[in-house]
């Protein structure tokens, strides 16, 4: 299979995108880093009964949300990079290690995905118990 120059332009402009897009996100992560030492200081205001939970646990939740956001981010970004490289250089390795990516970039997402929505439906069944009992 070869790839038509319309193919490389548009693989191109997609893995630019792909770049900016991971840019963004690493920003976000950042921000995501920076809020969660300065959880401490934002929560301070609340009374602690009223959170429920520690404030620290906050704090380490949006360390988490980082840790986990990171992962695709960077797959991203190396399939844009990858991409780039791969046209400019006609490199059929790098074209193929950056669709390698992108395809871990998916499978992390699904996977994420349907972990999350299990988790929701668990959440509806328990509340829907608790609210029979209650």
């Amino acid at each position: 299979m070869e790839l038509s120059q319309q193919a490389k332009k548009f693989l191109y402009e997609a893995a630019k995108w792909a770049t900016i897009l991971s840019i963004i996100g690493f920003i976000g992560i950042g921000l995501m880093i920076i809020m969660s030492f300065s959880m401490g200081t934002i929560l301070s205001q609340i009374p602690n009964d009223a959170l429920g939970v520690p404030i620290q646990f906050f704090s380490f939740f949006y360390l988490i949300l980082a840790g986990i956001s990171f992962i695709p981010i960077y797959f991203l970004f190396q399939f844009g990079n990858n991409i780039k490289n791969a046209i400019k250089n006609n490199d059929t390795d790098l074209l193929t290690f950056g669709l390698k990516k992108l395809k871990s970039h998916y499978k992390f997402i699904g996977i994420l995905t349907i972990i999350l929505m299990s988790l929701n439906l668990l959440f509806i069944i328990f509340g829907a118990f608790t609210a029979i009992l209650y």
